[in-house]
């Protein structure tokens, strides 16, 4: 426990002061004061999101909550004292949180360019779709969800279990403390998982429990739902996938037009020959085999723009 305690707080030190300044504006309940800097239930659910996502389930627990704060409190504590200690004011701390500003600031154009980029109506999602409905073609489909063990004998008496009345979902959400994995693994396709896997789950009938089946990662319990046969899937099944494809391609080109105009209205110098900028720094050694070395950003450049 305190291993987690001490990863929640190192995960949460590199992002920004979010319990101070722009955050006291934030609408939610007060659950803890640093200082006189408060800590609400907005900065928690704002923090939570840059968990990763094994650690996240921690908050689905009272104690695992209160663990979340406290870490949050922690971090607060180290800042203030940092900031007390003049930290932000060294010259390495001061361009590395320039750097940081250029990246967020460009964040932000890039999203904001992006999510403009043009929608895609259902007549052109539905044409796009007749104009490749070969891409489309996917074999034997059958929907499975299983519960994985590396021992037999756990299988069998999760089987057992199964086989006296217990809910699979319910087998799911208990397997990893039996000591084994479960997943919903949607739609598989015939021809692209483990061959002993793939018999047992399209020969038994929608609805039923396969297994223990054993595969080189360990043994399955199987269950089957609903099975679709080789063929087009149909327009509604793919359209969502279409649409982000499409709304991709809108984005890339939309950032590449913009691109294109900026660099038309500015005024771009470089100071260096090619050949000067791919030459090594003064002592250091060349490997033929590597090639040149890349030039340093920045490097022999005038400095332009607003000098964050």
């Amino acid at each position: 426990m305190r291993k987690l305690a001490v990863a929640l707080i190192v995960g949460t030190i590199p992002f920004l002061w979010a319990c101070s300044g722009a955050e006291t504006g934030k609408a939610g309940k007060v659950l803890a004061m640093v200082n006189g800097q408060p800590i609400t239930e907005a900065t928690v659910e704002e923090e939570a999101k840059s968990l990763p996502p094994y650690v996240r389930p921690i908050l689905d627990t009272p104690a695992g909550r209160s663990q979340f704060l406290e870490s949050l409190i922690t971090r607060d504590l180290l800042m203030q004292e940092a900031l007390r200690r003049g930290y932000d004011r060294r010259d390495e701390v001061r361009e590395r949180l320039n750097m940081a500003r250029r990246s967020i600031i460009l964040e932000a154009l890039l999203r904001d360019v992006t999510e403009k980029a043009p929608g895609l109506s259902d007549d052109a999602l539905r044409k796009f779709y007749e104009a490749n409905a070969e891409a489309f073609r996917v074999g034997e489909r059958v929907r499975v969800s299983h519960l994985l063990f590396k021992d037999r004998a756990q299988a069998e008496a999760a089987a057992r279990r199964l086989k006296s009345g217990t809910a699979f979902e319910e087998m799911m959400k208990t397997a990893a403390k039996e000591g084994g994995v479960a997943a919903d693994l949607g739609f598989i396709e015939r021809g692209k998982f483990d061959k002993t896997f793939e018999a047992a789950a399209f020969a038994a009938a929608p609805g039923s429990v396969a297994g223990p089946v054993r595969t080189s990662y360990g043994f399955h319990l199987i269950r089957v739902g609903e099975k679709m046969p080789a063929g087009v899937q149909p327009f509604e099944e793919v359209k969502g996938q279409i649409a982000a494809d499409l709304r991709e391609q809108a984005q890339r080109d939309a950032f590449e037009n913009l691109l294109s105009q900026v660099r038309q209205q500015s005024k771009i110098q470089v100071m260096v020959k090619q050949e000067e900028a791919q030459a090594p720094p003064p002592g250091a050694s060349r490997n033929p085999a590597m090639g040149a070395p890349a030039p340093s950003v920045g490097a022999g450049q005038p400095q332009t723009g607003s000098g964050y």
